[in-house]
């Protein structure tokens, strides 16, 4: 796997990363007082929430906010990436800056600063530092947050740093850039409150802010152009483990997969509004690491099989490596293309999703994990065989996910308009139901307590079957986010 740090050098990093923390930052201007001032993959072990966070860190209030037509007041075009490291053990998490970096074109939304789907379990926000002003937000997911479930962070205690970045428009100003993690207690709309855990003061004008130029190493490959990127949706399917001599192996897996997308029934209305893009970014060795097996391949962005150990789950830990990469074309959202036959996969919402080139479920996953990555959507499958810890869905908290539900007692079903007047609530599960919108008991892992809108969807069955009225719904939203 490329760009490994080595332990000891990790930890050594850590402590002295450890040591500057208070002081974190990228050269601000004289700040004022603060003032008032984001899952889901293919066999993986969803996580474990941790506890409220320390009573030192301040929680977020009332602050203004953007109105949404002002890009041009606060941002350039180009783009800004700040990039961290997210540490911690099973039942705490905090964050640590490693530095900021000017990318070419933000791509992304321009009318729509400012989040409205409330999905993610992390959020972050953008603040202007001068008026306490917040002009920009999305939320996220993580798989430093998954792997708090895991043996090793619940059973060992271990601790683990992860490398993660966010990316938002170039501000013209000094501004605050907030991260908030859900916690464990309701929020006013039923679902997990956010509460500060982070927070980093960033003057865009500083020297310290990284420039490097870009150059043409990747040729790019237009798999569909349909306008100018910053009135788009743009998605990069990024290969991962095709050597130079796979190259047009790459382009016609790329082609393939391009075509499966813009033909799902869910982007198909949307073909005006969305590019996809391809990089041709060789990788030394072919296919990913699969350490069962013993086989470590040296590739592009280090994507492996057994990712905490689940034998399916397949992703990447080198975040670094896959922004500095992707960086070479306009994304708003990415897709890895893996370079091999075994059946596996991961998304992480707002991150990636990854999947395989050759597998005979490959178009299936591939659109299953771009569910979770691009939608914010849940799984819907109880019965996996895997025995997840209640504490996934904590009782008496509304999932933020936008196709599962917990039905909390006086709250209104989340997908109520889509529901038909007369259909009984909960639904059964029966072929009479089979296609009305509604709500089936068991989602998200639990046979028990959770609900699904559908009785059948890409998202509960894999196979081929469409997404349901209610995730097609959701990616209508973020869809509109991007291009309205």
């Amino acid at each position: 796997m490329t760009r490994r740090l080595a332990p000891w050098f990790l930890a050594a990093l850590v402590a002295a990363l450890l040591a500057a923390a208070a002081a974190a930052q990228v050269a601000p201007a004289a700040a004022p007082d603060p003032g008032p001032p984001g899952d889901g993959g293919e066999a993986q072990a969803p996580p474990t929430p941790g506890p409220p966070v320390p009573p030192t860190l301040p929680a977020p209030t009332t602050a203004p906010v953007a109105e949404s037509s002002n890009y041009d007041n606060w941002f350039t075009d180009e783009a800004l990436r700040v990039e961290l490291y997210h540490w911690g053990g099973a039942r705490d998490d905090q964050y640590l800056f490693d530095r900021a970096v000017r990318e070419p074109l933000w791509p992304g939304m321009r009318k729509v600063l400012l989040d409205v789907t409330g999905y993610g379990k992390y959020r972050f926000r953008v603040q202007d530092l001068a008026s306490g002003t917040t002009i920009f937000s999305q939320g996220f997911c993580t798989l430093f947050g998954e792997w708090q479930a895991t043996p090793e962070a619940l059973e060992l205690k271990q601790r683990r740093t992860f490398e993660e970045s966010v990316r938002f428009p170039f501000p013209k100003a000094p501004v605050r850039l907030i991260l908030d993690r859900r916690q464990d207690v309701p929020g006013p709309d039923g679902r997990g409150s956010f509460q500060e855990v982070f927070r980093l003061d960033l003057d865009p004008a500083s020297h310290l802010v990284a420039r490097d130029p870009l150059d043409d190493r990747y040729p790019l490959l237009t798999l569909h152009e349909s306008g100018d990127p910053r009135e788009r949706i743009d998605i990069l399917i990024l290969g991962d483990g095709y050597t130079a001599g796979e190259m047009e192996k790459y382009r016609r897996d790329a082609r393939r997969f391009a075509a499966v997308l813009l033909g799902d029934a869910a982007f198909a209305p949307h073909h005006g509004l969305v590019n996809v893009w391809g990089l041709e970014a060789p990788s030394r060795d072919s296919g990913p690491d699969e350490p069962r097996k013993g086989l470590f391949r040296d590739t592009v962005v280090g994507t492996t099989f057994n990712t905490f150990d689940s034998e399916r789950y397949l992703t990447t830990a080198h975040d670094r490596a896959l922004r500095e990469t992707a960086a070479h074309v306009p994304y708003d959202a990415l897709y890895i293309l893996v370079n091999t036959s075994r059946y596996g996969g991961g998304g992480i919402y707002n991150q990636w999703a990854i999947f395989p080139s050759d597998n005979e479920y490959d178009n299936y996953v591939f659109l299953h994990e771009f569910g979770h990555s691009f939608a914010g959507l849940a799984d819907e499958y109880y019965d996996s065989g895997t025995s997840f810890d209640d504490a996934f869905y904590p009782a008496g908290v509304e999932p933020w996910e936008p196709n599962i539900s917990a039905m909390l007692p006086g709250r209104p079903l989340k997908w109520e308009k889509l529901v038909a007047a007369g259909t009984p609530i909960p639904t059964p599960d029966d072929e009479a139901h089979a296609a009305v919108v509604g709500a089936f008991e068991g989602a998200g892992y639990k046979a028990k307590g959770l609900y699904r809108p559908y009785r059948d969807c890409r998202m509960f069955h894999k196979g081929l079957v469409p997404f349901c009225p209610v995730c097609a719904a959701s990616f209508e939203t973020v869809i509109r986010l991007y291009t309205e």
